[in-house]
């Protein structure tokens, strides 16, 4: 089924209202098509949060669209080190990933970068779209935000040498990155509040 961009914004947008979109945002930045922002305001205090993006067993529980299983192949989160995942989604394909951490600022920052990969962690490109862009730079900021209250901002941007179709793809599938995003969200704020 293919599904054009307008179609897109509104089905997002209807996402949005419907979910309430009370602690979800996109950002600004978002306008560069080499660029996608995403923020989100949890109801737990930094340091767990943190501890979600940091601990393998519960960044799989999380991480992914609805329907969307994880798990780690090599779990190395320190700085300098890769992590090599698998993900299965809903419609039953696997993919597998590296996440390759630059900074680890404990409860406040984590930077990495990530590509596709086969299951021994050599880069191939995405799945789902030859012309995506092979790497991305995540950046995620966790702020605090009053009283046991967090703000996650998530940064992806195109890294390193990318072709100018695969930027156009990349800016193309910001409202699926949104919404996959979304989903992520929703189960990561499900997880705090059971305090798993």
């Amino acid at each position: 089924m293919k599904i054009n961009l307008s179609t897109m914004l509104i089905l997002n947008l209807f996402i949005l209202v419907f979910n309430g979109c009370h602690s979800l945002k996109v950002s600004d930045d978002s306008i560069d098509q080499n660029v996608f922002v995403i923020n989100r305001t949890f109801k737990a205090n930094s340091k767990l949060v943190f501890e979600a993006w940091v601990n393998p067993d519960r960044f799989t529980k999380w991480l992914g669209p609805k329907g969307a299983s994880m798990y780690f192949i090599k779990a190395d989160v320190k700085e300098g080190r890769t992590s090599l995942w698998s993900m299965t989604t809903a419609d039953g394909k696997t993919k597998f990933g590296t996440l390759h951490y630059k900074i680890i600022n404990s409860n406040d920052l984590i930077v990495y970068t990530q590509n596709f990969s086969d299951k021994s962690g050599n880069l191939v490109k995405a799945p789902f779209s030859q012309a995506y862009p092979d790497k991305l730079l995540t950046t995620v900021h966790f702020s605090p935000d009053g009283s046991n209250r967090t703000n996650v901002s998530v940064r992806w941007e195109v890294f390193g040498n990318a072709t100018d179709a695969e930027r156009k793809t990349f800016q193309n599938l910001k409202p699926v990155m949104q919404i996959g995003w979304s989903d992520s969200f929703d189960k990561l704020d499900s997880i705090l509040l059971e305090g798993k």
